[in-house]
């Protein structure tokens, strides 16, 4: 049976544009090095790359497969199942010019970066609110 609901987490944030909003919610990737690159220079870029803000801020591994932007609340209360947390989002969100949805399931979210190198999976913690982006809660 398929899902036409399935389970997220909901944030919301205010960015100046969709590139700012874009470039926080994805990985982003500085150009590879050019075939003429050393192995020192190209090792180097590796451990560079990717940086991706709303992973670091979440302080989670997360997969950007399963992390979608949204740039109003109409495209966000189409996603959740029940009317009165729709009504909600809706009336609690007007502040916001962007939302980031990532999905509920253990591939998005797949370890805890804060936890001990013992208790990195299962992720038992919830995400939460940082600097940037405020946490909105699960849904579905």
């Amino acid at each position: 049976m398929h899902d036409d609901y399935p389970p997220f987490h909901l944030f919301g944030a205010t960015f100046a544009s969709d590139a700012e909003a874009e470039r926080y919610a994805f990985e982003q990737w500085e150009p590879e090095p050019s075939s003429s690159a050393t192995d020192v220079e190209y090792s180097a870029w590796e451990d560079r790359n990717p940086t991706w803000r709303l992973a670091e801020e979440l302080e989670f591994y997360m997969d950007s497969d399963f992390v979608e932007l949204l740039g109003g609340v109409a495209d966000v209360v189409t996603q959740i199942r029940t009317p009165h947390d729709a009504a909600r989002i809706s009336a609690e969100s007007t502040g916001f010019t962007h939302f980031i949805v990532v999905m509920a399931n253990a591939d998005a979210i797949w370890a805890d970066r804060r936890a001990t190198s013992a208790q990195v999976k299962p992720v038992v913690r919830a995400p939460e609110s940082t600097a940037t982006v405020t946490y909105l809660g699960r849904f579905n």
